[in-house]
């Protein structure tokens, strides 16, 4: 092949759940759960995904990779353990049974007795990403830009006279709404719970017509891209694409570097960052769909250092190609190209989404704008000498990085001068090893797979103990820069009663 595919980052949407709701005006959301039918829509999409890019035999097969035996230090997966509970989580463990087949492995113990594990599914880790321990896979919760301008949209000319004509459909099917408010602002709540009932209520789904699902898909669709999405780029409507940006455009970089062994990563989410990402994309011809369950776009990032964009909607059908940021049909956009134009509105750090949401008492903002207005309306320049300043990413680790090497010496030094123990520092604030030298120790030491350090969301993205630590300069800054705890699922064997 004179143009092999180097790797792939793939962003997916969780499969079929049980009822949901959604906050209109804030979007805080209500646990569910992941139905039988959402984990065989995952499991099959995650079978597409090894036909198209495992198995040898593909045009479009990854090059380096193991095809049959998950390797650590090639594959990485994020899946949001947020609004919708464990839905999204347990959706990634079922697109990698699918992704992987099951594994055959035994050993002889030293009493010779055999030890074997045979036909079972792999053991994959799934770094989750909880709210609270990170903005990037939902940076509109607590965002108060974005809420103003949500509500700003409400309170709209536009958005009247569309809840004019929405509010008469809603009327007219009242008798399967039962007392669920009957407005615009309730759109997504409203498509959400007709189409559940359509797939799972016997009674309830001879009365939700295909015109009715498709009205209610329409108004839902209209109400979801206005808010979380916007013409401009760098506008807070974006703001589910601009963190989901940053994640993207660092896995395309690490797959794109021929040095850095990860070959497939894997984001798990909701529909939201979508949206924001069909505009910032500028992919006009998805922006007026609904995003089904395990619908899938993927980046396939190929050797030459272009990038091409392929998505499905929903877990059945091809994965057809859409060119992004104006390239023509069946061109790549250059690594390098898509880096510039992109990052500049992406959102990779808690002081960037401060600013951005103008924040200053969730998340982790009210450390930083104590320290200096980060988030406030009336911080100046970081060039002046006077007010509160919006601090840089940069000073922003800076702080946090040399108050805890600086605590840590110290409290290591006093340990060592009382006990007279010779010390070193814990793994957790000693210098995380990239892929490529976790690979290569992993080599060194006899084979197996090749062990990964998993990044840490708290220390990436700013967690809310680590930034309060940095400002009351006590001990438990040690601690403080590790307690967003990050989660290893394993996967369990799914019930095979159902032929698939």
């Amino acid at each position: 092949m004179s143009n092999p595919l180097a790797g792939i980052v793939v962003l997916t949407r969780h499969g079929d759940r049980q009822g949901f709701y959604q906050s209109p005006k804030t979007y805080t959301a209500s646990n569910t759960n992941l139905t039988v039918l959402g984990y065989r829509q995952q499991l099959f999409n995650g079978q597409d995904l090894r036909a198209r890019y495992l198995l040898p035999t593909s045009p479009t097969a990854i090059g380096g990779i193991d095809s049959d035996v998950a390797e650590n230090a090639q594959l990485s997966v994020l899946a949001d353990a947020g609004g919708e509970g464990g839905v999204i989580v347990e959706s990634s463990l079922a697109l990698l049974q699918g992704f992987y087949p099951p594994y055959d492995e035994s050993i002889t113990l030293a009493n010779g007795t055999s030890v074997d594990w045979s036909g079972r599914v792999q053991l994959i880790p799934v770094e989750t990403v909880e709210p609270e321990q990170s903005i990037a896979m939902e940076p509109w919760t607590d965002c108060r830009a974005w809420t103003q301008r949500l509500n700003k949209w409400y309170g709209s000319s536009e958005f009247k006279q569309k809840a004019a004509e929405a509010n008469a459909f809603y009327d007219s099917i009242q008798g399967l709404l039962g007392s669920r408010p009957r407005l615009l602002e309730n759109a997504w709540n409203i498509y959400d719970f007709l189409n559940v009932e359509r797939i799972h209520d016997s009674t309830l789904a001879p009365q939700i017509t295909d015109d009715i699902l498709r009205q209610a898909g329409t108004w839902a669709n209209y109400h979801e891209t206005v808010s979380f999405s916007d013409a401009d780029p760098k506008d807070i409507g974006n703001v589910a694409g601009q963190a989901m940006l940053s994640l993207l455009l660092d896995g395309i970089a690490a797959t794109a570097n021929a040095t850095d062994p990860l070959k497939v990563n894997i984001l798990a989410a909701s529909y939201k960052p979508f949206l924001s990402l069909f505009k910032m994309l500028s992919i006009p011809q998805l922006e007026d769909n609904l995003i089904d369950y395990a619908s899938t776009m993927v980046f396939e990032v190929y050797a030459d250092q272009t990038v091409q964009v392929v998505y499905r909607n929903g877990s059945s059908g091809a994965f057809e190609p859409y060119p992004i940021l104006g390239a023509s049909s069946g061109s790549g956009v250059k690594v390098s190209d898509m880096e510039d134009r992109l990052r500049p509105y992406t959102i990779s750090t808690l002081a960037q989404w401060c600013d951005a949401c103008s924040t200053t008492d969730a998340r982790g903002c009210e450390a930083l704008y104590r320290l200096n207005g980060t988030g406030s309306d009336h911080g100046v320049p970081v060039t002046s000498t006077y007010g509160q300043h919006a601090v840089s990413p940069v000073v922003a680790g800076l702080i946090g990085a040399m108050v805890t090497l600086a605590l840590g010496a110290a409290l290591l030094g006093a340990l060592a001068f009382f006990t007279g123990s010779s010390l070193t520092l814990a793994p957790s604030l000693a210098r995380r090893k990239s892929r490529a030298e976790a690979a290569a120790a992993a080599g060194s030491e006899g084979g197996g797979a090749a062990a990964r350090t998993s990044t840490n969301f708290a220390s990436r993205f700013g967690g809310r103990e680590s930034l309060r630590s940095a400002i009351s300069l006590q001990a438990d800054t040690l601690a403080g820069q590790e307690t967003g705890k990050t989660s290893f699922e394993l996967l369990q064997s799914p019930s095979r009663d159902a032929k698939q």
